[in-house]
C-alpha cells in the first residue's frame, strides 16, 4: 500500500471552548492508503492534552513512511497492521488515520459499507447530541438559538468555568422540557465543588456528567463522589484503551470513547465489549472533526448507547459529505468502506 498525508487546517464555526483552552481551527491531517485502483482515507485529530499536535502526527507518519511499514500489507491485513503498530507506544491519532484508510479500503474492495461487514444494524443508532462551548450568557444564548433552529434536542454543555450554573439555567429557561441536557466538566471540578453542583444540575434535569474530577483525583476522592451523585458519571479523559476499562469502573457509570484515544476503530471495538463486560454504558465522542472521521466511529454507533458524533457540525465549513443529519440523528451512507467523499486534496490541503 502506498501512503501519503496532508496537513488540514479547519475553521470552527464558533470559537469552540472548554476548560482547558479555546479553539478556533482544528488543525488535522488527512491520510491516503492507496490499494490498486482503490484509495481509502482517514482523519487525524490530533489533542495538545494528550501530547498530539498536527506536526506530531505528520513527523510519525513520515516516520511510517520511511521505514516502509505498510509496503507488505494488504487491506485484508489488520490483525498484522494492529500487531506492528502496538509494539509501538503513543501517537494514537496517526495510528487512527491509518487503521481509518484501511477501514476503508476493506470495505471498497469488497464493495460494501463498513457496517454491513460488521453485521450492525444502523436501525440502532442511537440519537447524537450537539455541543454548546463555553462562552458568555450572551454568545450561549446565541448558540442555543442555533440548535433550536437547526433541529437538535439534545444539547452537550461544556462547563468549568466561573458562570456554569447561569449558563445551564440559561439553557434550560430558552428549551422546551423535551430536549435533553448533558454536561460536560472536562475534568475542570474539585470533589466538594462537584459533590455541590450536583443537586442543581438535577434539579435542572441535567441527564449525565461527563469527566467532573480533575486528570490527579484520587481513587478515593472519585468514590466519594459517585456515592454522592444522584447521576449518572460518564469517563473520558480518564479512559484511553481496553486496559483502563476495569479501574474506571469503580467509579463510573459509562465511558466516552474516541479515535484519537483508542488508536483505531479495533480497539474501539474491543473495549466496548469490555465496558459491556463491567456493565458500563458507552459513549462514542469525538473532538471538532471532519466528516470523515465521524463517519468512521458512526459506522460502530449501533453498538453504543450514546453519542457524541456531533464534530462536523462545529465547523464552518465540513468538506466531507459523510453521514447525514435529521436533527440530533444521524444517519449512515450505503456506499462501499467508510461511504465518505468529497474533500479534493488539492483544495483541502492547499
Amino acid at each position: 500500500m502506498k501512503l501519503q498525508f496532508y496537513p488540514m487546517d479547519l475553521p470552527c464555526e464558533f470559537d469552540f471552548t472548554i476548560s482547558r483552552g479555546t479553539q478556533t481551527v482544528a488543525r488535522h491531517v488527512l491520510v491516503t492508503l492507496t490499494y490498486e485502483s482503490f484509495t481509502g482515507r482517514g482523519e487525524a485529530a490530533p489533542n495538545a492534552f494528550y501530547g498530539e499536535t498536527q506536526e506530531s502526527v505528520l513527523d510519525f507518519l513520515a516516520w511510517v513512511q520511511t521505514e516502509n511499514l505498510l509496503s507488505d500489507l494488504t487491506p485484508f491485513d489488520l490483525q498484522k497492521f494492529n500487531d506492528t503498530f502496538r509494539q509501538i507506544p503513543g501517537h494514537m491519532p496517526a495510528k487512527s488515520a491509518l487503521e481509518m484508510a484501511l477501514y476503508d479500503l476493506y470495505g471498497q474492495l469488497l464493495n460494501q459499507p463498513l457496517y454491513k461487514l460488521l453485521g450492525l444494524n444502523p436501525a440502532k443508532i442511537p440519537k447524537s447530541s450537539y455541543t454548546i462551548g463555553l462562552a458568555d450568557l450572551d454568545e450561549v444564548r446565541k448558540k442555543t438559538r442555533v440548535a433550536l433552529d437547526r433541529g437538535y434536542d439534545i444539547l452537550k454543555v461544556k462547563v468549568g468555568g466561573p458562570s456554569d450554573l447561569a449558563v445551564l439555567e440559561t439553557i434550560r429557561g430558552m428549551v422546551p422540557a423535551s430536549v435533553t441536557i448533558r454536561v460536560d466538566a472536562n475534568a475542570a471540578w474539585q470533589p466538594d465543588e462537584a459533590i455541590a453542583m450536583f443537586p442543581k444540575l438535577a434539579a435542572l434535569d441535567v441527564e449525565f456528567v461527563e469527566e467532573p474530577l480533575q486528570v490527579d483525583a484520587s481513587m478515593k476522592d472519585r468514590r466519594r463522589v459517585k456515592e454522592s451523585s444522584p447521576l449518572p458519571l460518564i469517563a473520558d479523559e480518564s479512559v484511553h484503551t481496553l486496559t483502563d476499562i476495569p479501574m474506571v469502573a469503580e467509579w463510573a457509570d459509562g465511558v466516552n470513547l474516541k479515535l484519537t484515544k483508542t488508536g483505531g476503530l479495533t480497539e474501539a471495538i474491543r473495549m466496548i465489549h469490555a465496558a459491556r463486560a463491567h456493565n458500563l454504558s458507552v459513549m462514542l465522542g469525538c473532538f471538532v472533526e471532519t466528516s470523515l472521521a465521524i463517519t468512521a466511529f458512526a459506522h460502530l454507533a449501533p453498538l453504543a448507547d450514546i453519542l457524541d458524533l456531533d464534530g462536523g457540525l462545529l465547523l464552518a465549513d465540513d468538506p466531507m459529505d459523510g453521514v447525514r443529519w435529521e436533527g440530533n440523528q444521524l444517519f449512515l451512507p450505503d456506499r462501499p468502506g467508510l461511504g465518505v467523499i468529497g474533500g479534493d486534496v488539492a483544495v483541502l490541503c492547499s
